[in-house]
């Protein structure tokens, strides 16, 4: 799967257990981004919250999708 730079990123930091203030700190833009951000990733894999979305992120991982 294709994703930006900026999209492994936000990925990674949520991995970590990030906020997304603090994301969006670490990443120097605003709140609002991350909150957009993280929507579209949220559509790209088919999540319906943060819980979802980390589930698939590793079991893509673990698969070697990702």
């Amino acid at each position: 799967m294709k994703l930006t730079n900026e999209q492994r990123n936000i990925i990674q930091l949520l991995k970590e257990g990030k906020t997304n203030a603090r994301i969006a700190k670490e990443m120097f833009v605003s709140l609002a981004t991350i909150e957009r951000r993280l929507t579209d990733l949220y559509n790209i894999f088919g999540a319906e919250n943060r819980t979802s979305f980390i589930v698939e992120i590793l079991r893509m991982e673990n698969a070697g999708m990702l």
